[in-house]
């Protein structure tokens, strides 16, 4: 370890980013499932839309995003 930098034993973040995209293609389930959850007011969590976090973790990623946001939860 050089004499500039420290070693933490534990770092936990919770990273959250924004993307817009237009034009975008889907098949029509996911659409469905899409509405379903902002109606609800529901994040898209693996055990609860399963498909859509499947297709967001294809067709989503942190390069297009517009902002971004990290809060520490653990450092140590």
């Amino acid at each position: 370890m050089s004499k500039g930098t420290k070693k933490v034993k534990s770092l936990s973040l919770t990273v959250t980013y924004r993307v817009g995209y237009g034009g975008v293609e889907m098949p029509k389930e996911i659409y469905e499932q899409m509405v379903k959850a902002a109606e609800n007011g529901d994040e898209i969590e693996m055990h609860k839309y399963p498909d859509v976090a499947d297709w967001m973790s294809s067709n989503v990623r942190e390069r297009d995003c517009i902002d971004w946001k990290a809060e520490i939860e653990e450092l140590s």
